[in-house]
């Protein structure tokens, strides 16, 4: 860790949540949610509609299409903001990278050139 102490502080954009460095345990953690986030989004979607339908509306199949749908849209959501969120750590991690290795390449002493 004592690499990240050396590395300049990029400006934040207040449009974006700073990226928290986490063990790599934790991240595949999150990334392994994503299945229970989606199982969950369309199961509370479909039984709402099927709710609304017996309850409210009697509009036999359609109310049942029209929560799957919400819950369908609620998935799709969730994993553009899980592959959104491993993209810009992964984009980080890589920039960190670079510029380690641009670091250890400027420290390396040059090789004599030949003349002829």
């Amino acid at each position: 860790m004592p690499e990240q102490l050396d590395r300049p502080q990029r400006p934040t954009d207040p449009k974006r949540p700073q990226i928290v460095e986490r063990a790599r345990w934790f991240q595949l953690t999150e990334a392994s949610s994503i299945g229970i986030e989606m199982a969950a989004a369309i199961g509370v979607g479909a039984f709402g509609g099927i709710w609304l339908e017996r309850n409210v509306t009697h509009w036999s199949p359609w109310t049942t299409y029209l929560g799957l749908s919400i819950g369908l849209a609620a998935a799709v959501l969730a994993v553009l903001r899980t592959v959104r969120n491993f993209t810009r750590v992964i984009a980080a991690e890589e920039a960190a990278e670079a510029e380690a290795a641009a670091r250890e390449a400027a420290s390396r002493p040059k090789p004599p050139e030949d003349a002829p």
